[in-house]
């Protein structure tokens, strides 16, 4: 690719990650995709919560998953103070900080459920070993952190693998390189990697990081 493509490609995927940035769109293109569906399958298959249940929402956005979520404590927090806001606006009766992951100091033993939507390919190395850290003190014994992100995978699709390159996250790893991120926070990690929770080719990693009981 010549250097005036690769400069048209990196200004694209900058508009994109702009107007993602605002609430509205990001619900419109979350919604577009089968978010909604996907968000509600990685819920009740990896989140399992429990009425009573202490929920701590690292990198919530607008409070995406909060809808998901019945009968449980739920705190969110998120860097954008757009994404608060607007969460705020819409979850009035949940609880929405303002921080980034280096910044926010959660109750220690608190939780019993951490979760990490779309967060830690955003991350360095540095800061990604901070939430790893962050959320093993935030949870009591035997609780556990369920992070998702996408990845690159053997066998992955030739467009899923344009799109993982092009997320706004600009530190995609591939399963070995979030795993041993994770293993450094947590005793326990059990990584799954899908190609079928979107619309879209897409592919994606959960790993359930368990607190020593």
């Amino acid at each position: 690719m010549n250097s005036t493509a690769e400069k048209s490609g990196a200004e694209a995927t900058a508009g994109v990650r702009s107007v993602l940035s605002l609430p509205a769109a990001y619900r419109w293109f979350w919604r577009a995709i089968g978010g909604p569906g996907y968000i509600r399958r990685y819920v009740e298959e990896y989140v399992k919560p429990w009425p009573g249940c202490r929920i701590l929402d690292i990198g919530c956005g607008p409070g995406t998953v909060a809808p998901y979520f019945h009968d449980v404590e739920y705190v969110g927090f998120d860097s954008s103070p757009e994404y608060i806001e607007a969460a705020r606006r819409q979850f009035p009766g949940l609880k929405f900080v303002c921080a980034r992951v280096s910044e926010y100091r959660p109750e220690r033993g608190y939780f019993n459920v951490a979760l990490a939507l779309g967060v830690v390919h955003h991350l360095d190395d540095a800061e990604a070993l901070q939430l790893f850290q962050m959320a093993h003190d935030a949870l009591g014994p035997g609780g556990k952190l369920v992070t998702l992100d996408g990845v690159f995978a053997p066998r992955q699709s030739p467009i899923a693998r344009f799109l993982v390159r092009h997320d706004r996250g600009q530190f995609v790893r591939n399963e070995d390189g979030y795993v041993q991120i994770a293993s450094r926070g947590f005793p326990s990690v059990k990584a799954t990697v899908r190609h079928d929770l979107l619309r879209i080719p897409y592919t994606h990693i959960i790993m359930e990081c368990v607190r020593s009981a």
